[in-house]
């Protein structure tokens, strides 16, 4: 199934067409659910269970990440589109949603639930992982939104200016890079990100700090 999943990959590859969300979705259950049951046979008892299970959790998040900014958030034909706070963000990048409330409560989740992994049950340790992805995403995307982030931070953050200047149907990452170059929407070499662009991209940031994420 991986190669005839891979064979149909690569044909996307060729045609220079991005993958669809069906074949997105297959790959990822084929390349997770059986390793992944495979691992809980065989070591489910086993401390060493518990930190796959966690980056198992993170490599989920990374996915859902992908896959809901490409396909929900980024939905063109729904209802009130050009009304979502994602649509808003891309008219004015400096504004994002995700304040520091939010941002603190996700942290509290995923160390409550990776502390809960450690100490009564190792079953919680993939959804730790997840939520651990999912809080430091609102980290992450906040500080790509920085100026400052390009001294450690600069290729994916070159990654993500893209996505918001010119080619918003391509990087969708904000963590990783790889699902796009996986699923052939990473066009990250095709334009060149102009002075007024970036500018679009931080003018706001400084002014919209209380709402940052």
């Amino acid at each position: 199934m991986i190669f005839y999943l891979l064979g149909i990959l690569g044909y996307y590859k060729l045609a220079k067409k991005a993958v669809p969300w069906t074949i997105c979705l297959a790959f990822f259950a084929v390349v997770t659910i059986p390793p992944g049951t495979t691992l809980y046979l065989l070591l489910h008892k086993h401390w060493i269970f518990q930190l796959l299970a966690f980056a198992g959790g993170l490599f989920c998040w990374t996915f859902a990440e992908y896959f809901i900014h490409r396909f929900l958030m980024h939905e063109k034909e729904k209802k009130q589109y050009h009304k979502s706070q994602h649509f808003i963000h891309h008219t004015n990048p400096g504004k994002i949603f995700t304040g520091w409330f939010r941002r603190i409560l996700l942290t509290a989740v995923a160390v409550a639930l990776t502390w809960c992994s450690i100490f009564f049950t190792p079953y919680l340790a993939l959804p730790a992982g997840f939520a651990t992805g999912f809080a430091l995403y609102t980290y992450v995307h906040m500080w790509l939104h920085r100026r400052g982030a390009n001294k450690w931070m600069g290729g994916l953050q070159t990654f993500h200016i893209r996505h918001h200047c010119g080619q918003t149907e391509s990087c969708f990452g904000v963590m990783t890079t790889w699902w796009d170059h996986l699923f052939n929407t990473a066009n990250a070499g095709e334009k060149n990100i102009g002075g007024k662009a970036i500018e679009l991209y931080f003018g706001n940031s400084t002014k919209n700090k209380s709402n940052a994420a």
